[in-house]
């Protein structure tokens, strides 16, 4: 008996190992978001810290990737719901897709018109987990996100969508 709890305890412990170091993410809620500079899908610079003042929602996903593009109608409908709403504490909402692909940005482009992603900031990274910006933010897996607040603080890291559509939903000015 005591073999069988010994090796049910190490089982839970590398479990736990395993999602400490391999699935949860490692930057931390009320952590500075780390800052970027790059340029988005029309060749225009992109700065993290001009976002300032409101909410900025960060979505790391990719053209190839099912779960990722299941999500993207709900999020559509996500920005639509909030685009012109005013925060208790923010200015405004932006949302931030960056597709971690593998060679092609052909794929993400066109991804990202079938899927209807209609909001302006889109940037493509050709290393997959392995490119500038997926190691900044320590991203193991997609989809992932992280809500960044006005104040340039993580909110929100990687909310499922109701979690996160709660958030917003109480964040917003009541007339």
């Amino acid at each position: 008996m005591l073999k069988y709890l010994i090796w049910l305890g190490s089982i839970v412990f590398f479990g736990y190992l395993i999602y400490y170091f391999f699935f949860k993410p490692m930057l931390v809620l009320g952590q500075p978001a780390p800052s970027f500079e790059t340029k988005d899908i029309h060749g225009q610079t992109l700065n993290l810290n001009s976002f300032k003042g409101k909410y900025v929602l960060l979505d790391f996903w990719g053209s190839w990737c099912g779960p990722c593009r299941k999500e993207n109608p709900i999020l559509v409908m996500m920005y639509e719901k909030y685009k012109d709403k005013s925060f208790k504490n923010a200015s405004g909402i932006e949302f931030l897709s960056i597709a971690l692909e593998e060679n092609n940005s052909e794929q993400a482009l066109a991804a990202i018109a079938q899927d209807g992603l209609i909001w302006p900031n889109h940037i493509i990274e050709l290393e997959l987990l392995k490119s500038k910006l997926a190691q900044l933010y320590k991203i193991g897996f997609i989809p992932n996100k992280f809500l960044i607040g006005p104040d340039q603080l993580i909110v929100l890291n990687n909310p499922n969508i109701r979690d996160l559509d709660d958030f917003l939903a109480y964040q917003v000015k009541k007339n």
